[in-house]
């Protein structure tokens, strides 16, 4: 989440939910430091300070418990409404609202709960102490329900656009003046659209630590990215929420009393009146047969054309609300949702001075966003469906890794077909840049390239083995390593990853993806996808970084083979760079006899990556020698060697 950063940024999610009461929405706050899980005193502190806030009389409070590095930070704010109705209601739902956000965000340290009749915040941050900076944060969070024509019947939709913004503006004026009698009734006003069928009802609210200037500024810019949600439709409802205000309207009542604001309905729409055709001159002469044939003809093609038209609209309509309803379902509180202007503005409209790269599914371009947080922005190209399906696949899979060695996912975007994923910026950009810059520029130091294959495989291992799914990448390659800060590896790009199911070691596929070069030869030629595949491509990475040389598999060469042919002779060191720092002739043929026993051709053969991780660090285990390659093509001085 990037509350705490103290710059104004404005991130917006916007959820489509169905009919009924709208579910609870949640942030869980991600980063470095956000985890607790096996922190037992960061946990008492902040059961402590949800029984603190829960018990405060007045619907508000903020309070700090514990010690510096499990300190914890809470606030807590109810609908003024609540208050003033049942006090034991506002503590309900607070007490529930901690213990939703600790089950909804397990382990993370920072979470925001959006209840109906509530909203607390916890956190290892600071996050009050952005109010009293020059800039601070305002983050949207929004729930929408379209009306359902069965149940709702509503005018014509400018007239209830108008008269929707007409309460919610009203209602932000009202709540900036207002102080109440208790701090929860401070910046807390209720309204209703009068002598308007349907009566359309709202309320705003602030924090009360907010300045009169701040909560206008909040409501302000809830109020703009509603008006996005809502114009040019009738949505039965729209709640928009930040941490430090809220504003809502409703077409049912949800708040408690009479309505402290009255607003005049706006001017009804004047009424279209339908032009009358007077037929001119020669009007009702009996049209020719011919011309009615014609336009019978015609209106068939017409008819034919929308219905095929009709049919792919609502065939790909279909699976693109399908799509988008699983991701909704996937990425509440795992990732955010962005907004593309927020996107455009962070990349320059994707400007060719920002572009980082482009793969076969997209380019990637660097952006800054509004606080200064670097992004990496993935846009994909294709079909609808084809970005979907890729959209889909990678945020499932990320929305749920977590590890140092794989590049974390920070969210996506949906917008009219246009599939954008966001992660983080990785700073040194791709492996090959390094292994494959002739230069010299960015040569790595000897402990630095026996890192990263070791990092490597370490994110390997939790793909495989320690993360709660069992994942095959299906694309590892040195443009999908990147290197952060510190050198440290990150496996990225998760479009073409496979899931195995539980007790399955290997399944079978009839589209073959990925690069070739790096594909084992039993899922090249068979489909056969195992985390074998995944081992031969770690093998083939190894010698790349190794030898520096790229593989360019072809008919008559391939690395694996120039490297088996001088390992047979005992001449591989030749093919390594022994000038760089710290260079470890053990090592370096250590890594070389394990990146061969990756490559192998049988499956069977090649070691698991737990067996690879413990090779690598283990430097007095024997090792089994390695069986000849997969697609090996014998050198002219090998096959006249004896």
């Amino acid at each position: 989440m990037l509350a705490g950063y103290g710059i104004l940024a404005v991130v917006v999610a916007v959820l489509m939910l169905p009919s009924g009461t709208p579910a609870e929405m949640f942030e869980c706050e991600m980063g470095v430091t956000s985890t607790y899980q096996s922190n037992r005193t960061f946990e008492a502190n902040l059961n402590l300070l949800a029984a603190n806030v829960s018990s405060a009389p007045a619907g508000y409070a903020v309070a700090t418990v514990g010690a510096a590095p499990d300190q914890v930070y809470g606030l807590a704010l109810c609908r003024g409404d609540v208050v003033v109705a049942n006090a034991s209601a506002c503590r309900a739902c607070v007490a529930a609202a901690y213990a939703d956000g600790k089950r909804n965000c397990s382990g993370v340290s920072g979470v925001t709960m959006y209840e109906d009749a509530c909203v607390v915040r916890f956190s290892r941050q600071r996050f009050m102490d952005s109010l009293n900076a020059d800039q601070w944060n305002v983050e949207a969070m929004i729930w929408r329900q379209e009306v359902s024509p069965s149940s709702v019947k509503v005018p014509e939709v400018g007239w209830f656009n108008a008269a929707v913004t007409k309460i919610l503006a009203a209602l932000i004026n009202n709540a900036v003046a207002a102080t109440g009698n208790s701090s929860t009734m401070k910046y807390f006003v209720t309204g209703e659209v009068k002598d308007f069928d349907p009566k359309i009802y709202g309320f705003a609210q602030c924090v009360p630590e907010l300045t009169s200037k701040q909560c206008n500024e909040c409501l302000t810019t809830l109020l703009f990215y509603e008006k996005q949600a809502y114009l040019g439709k009738s949505l039965l409802w729209v709640r928009t929420n930040s941490v430090w205000c809220r504003l809502t309207y409703d077409l049912q009542p949800f708040y408690g009393g009479r309505a402290m604001l009255q607003v005049s309905a706006p001017p009804s729409p004047p009424a279209v009146e339908t032009p009358v055709l007077i037929p001119g001159p020669g009007a009702g002469k009996r049209k020719s047969v011919a011309g009615i044939v014609a336009g019978v003809a015609s209106s068939v093609v017409v008819l034919l054309i929308l219905s095929i038209f009709a049919y792919v609209f609502f065939r790909r309509r279909t699976k693109v609300t399908q799509t988008e309803h699983s991701l909704k379902k996937i990425t509440r509180g795992q990732c955010m949702i962005f907004d593309l202007s927020v996107l455009q503005q962070a990349t320059e409209n994707f400007s060719q001075n920002n572009k980082l790269g482009e793969g076969g599914f997209g380019a990637v371009y660097k952006g800054v966003l509004s606080d200064g947080h670097e992004v990496a922005v993935k846009k994909l190209v294709g079909t609808t469906e084809h970005g979907l399906d890729q959209l889909h696949n990678e945020i499932q899979l990320l929305a749920e890794l977590q590890h140092k060695n794989l590049v974390r996912l920070q969210g996506f975007c949906l917008h009219q077909g246009q599939t954008l994923l966001v992660y983080e910026y990785v700073k040194n950009r791709s492996l090959d840049n390094f292994i494959f810059d002739t230069s010299r520029e960015n040569a790595l130091k000897w402990d630095q390239q026996y890192n990263i294959i070791l990092g490597i495989a370490k994110g390997i291992l939790y793909l495989h083995e320690d993360s709660s799914l069992r994942i095959i990448h299906r694309d590892l390659k040195s443009n999908n390593i990147l290197l952060g800060d510190d050198m440290e590896p990150k496996i990225a790009d998760f479009g073409l990853a496979r899931l195995l199911a539980e007790g399955h070691t290997h399944t079978m596929t009839s589209r073959i993806v990925g690069t070739y070069g790096y594909m084992a030869p039993e899922y090249a030629l068979d489909g056969n996808v195992s985390t074998k595949i995944d081992i031969f491509s770690f093998g083939v990475l190894v010698l790349e970084i190794l030898t520096r040389i790229r593989n360019r598999h072809s008919d008559h060469h391939d690395l694996a083979s120039e490297v088996w042919n001088c390992w047979t002779k005992g001449t591989v060191t030749k093919m390594v760079d022994q000038s760089l720092d710290g260079f470890s002739e053990k090592q370096a043929l250590r890594c070389i006899h394990i990146g061969l026993l990756c490559v192998q051709s049988d499956p069977d053969d090649r070691p698991h990556i737990s067996s690879v991780i413990f090779m690598l660090t283990r430097e007095n285990t024997e090792l089994q020698p390695p069986a000849q390659p997969a697609f090996f093509f014998e050198t002219e001085s090998a096959s006249s060697s004896p």
